[in-house]
């Protein structure tokens, strides 16, 4: 299988290098092009998830990709591994970005107001033995319960039972630190609620809940998953996250992507020191773009 040489990111050209190593390793998947798609033919969200979000901070999204999509973004996921690649770049395709949509789409019936799918999103493979993020909020600052103005979510590419690594939550009826002293991050054992999905499910959930992944069982097959970030329509100014088109070209994407990377990619073990100066370079020179504009 064809890689990339880490070094020559330096050189000119690297998006455009790092988009056509996509392109081959997505070959014979169905990720681009017209047969790229992610709907799955599943019952609706609707006032059940947005009551569970009310109370728990917290809910579980009907299948919203088909279970041959989120195979051919799984073997995605481990080619570009294979390749010195981290799993992220395979948030570059189409059907991951139509994933991000439906994501998106499906929220905002749930709610019942419109959500916007914002440049904040991760994939990943943990692999056994290993772990998911260690305990964190999205945001310390306090979200409106009823519609938080920032949701997280989280689309399983492989079945994931409690033993492989699955999400795990303090329920904000539950965790004392919330609403009050949300830089806590600590959780009794009787708190926590474990949410297992199978491949093609998904969670939402309010940004102030404090979530992890757990660990990936060492007889377990490697969890694959990605996460997408919403932002209620009338708080995108406040957020300060920007809007992720699903029209973006092939070096728009990259660029995006290389935003993740810079932001996320320091403790990410598929993440190498080449791609991550990479990536912040690039994301540095985004920004000087954009302030001269």
């Amino acid at each position: 299988m064809p890689s990339v040489r880490p070094l020559r990111l330096k050189a000119p050209g690297a998006p455009a290098r790092i988009f056509d190593e996509i392109l081959t390793l997505a070959s014979g998947l169905e990720l681009m092009g017209p047969g790229a798609r992610a709907d799955a033919d599943e019952t609706p969200s609707g006032p059940e998830e947005r009551r569970a979000l009310r109370s728990t901070g917290f809910a579980t999204l009907p299948r919203l990709c088909r279970r041959a999509t989120c195979s051919a973004l799984a073997t995605m996921i481990e080619r570009l591994g294979d390749a010195g690649l981290p799993g992220v770049f395979a948030l570059a395709t189409d059907a991951a970005l139509a994933l991000g949509e439906r994501v998106c789409r499906e929220v905002s019936v749930s709610m019942g107001r419109p959500y916007v799918l914002v440049e904040d999103a991760w994939a990943w493979r943990i692999p056994p033995g290993s772990h998911g993020w260690p305990p964190h909020r999205g945001l310390t600052s306090l979200l409106d319960r009823d519609a938080p103005e920032l949701v997280n979510t989280w689309v399983a590419l492989s079945d994931v039972p409690i033993h492989r690594s699955c999400m795990h939550f303090v329920p904000l009826d539950v965790d004392p630190a919330y609403p009050a002293d949300l830089a806590r991050v600590d959780a009794s054992s009787q708190d926590v609620h474990a949410a297992p999905l199978a491949a093609g499910e998904a969670l939402a959930w309010n940004a102030n809940v404090l979530h992890w992944g757990g660990p990936c069982s060492i007889d377990a097959g490697p969890r694959m998953s990605c996460a997408f970030s919403l932002v209620r329509a009338d708080s995108l100014e406040s957020m300060q996250l920007a809007p992720l088109s699903t029209g973006l070209n092939p070096l728009e994407r990259i660029d995006f992507l290389a935003s993740q990377i810079a932001i996320y990619g320091a403790d990410q073990a598929d993440v190498t020191p080449e791609i991550l100066e990479w990536a912040q370079a690039t994301r540095a020179l985004a920004a000087l773009v954009r302030k001269e504009r």
